[in-house]
């Protein structure tokens, strides 16, 4: 078998990030290599364990999943972050997308859609260079359920 997906965990709700960390060692090809628990621990993290996927919560007291996630990628340019809330609004959605995130997972449904999507973060896949456009409501279920919607969208 090739090398585990490793996965950083960052929300600030340990109990959430135990229920996570359940789901996604559950999975034989993934293996869930530090947690924290805020932004900035989230950014610290990074840098030191290096994650093929962030699994990111969107709103965290201090500095916000999105925050940090601008701050991972400007030391980090191939992380692959996930962002997970429990929110779906298009301007969430897009803010996250612009952020950098190659994915939006919403928590009511991280038990069917979190270990697929890490999978696909994980697996070399996934966008490349700036964020694509924001997806038209017809395709946002795509991207809330983690699916890459590389071959969906593309700049002209």
């Amino acid at each position: 078998m090739p090398d585990k997906i490793s996965v950083l965990l960052v929300d600030d709700h340990a109990l959430v990030r135990r229920g996570l960390r359940l789901i996604l060692e559950d999975a034989p090809d993934v293996a869930v290599v530090g947690e924290a628990g805020d932004g900035a621990a989230a950014v610290q993290l990074a840098r030191e364990l290096q994650p093929a996927v962030i699994v990111m919560d969107c709103a965290m007291p201090g500095m916000s999943g999105l925050n940090a996630t601008r701050k991972i990628l400007q030391h980090s340019a191939q992380a692959r972050i996930l962002m997970l809330s429990m929110h779906s609004e298009d301007t969430l959605v897009r803010q996250a997308l612009e952020a950098g995130a190659r994915g939006y997972v919403l928590k009511n449904a991280v038990d069917l859609d979190l270990v697929a999507a890490v999978r696909r973060g994980g697996g070399g896949g996934g966008r490349a260079g700036p964020p694509p456009p924001p997806p038209p409501k017809k395709w946002a279920k795509f991207f809330l359920a983690g699916f890459d919607l590389k071959g969906v969208f593309s700049r002209s």
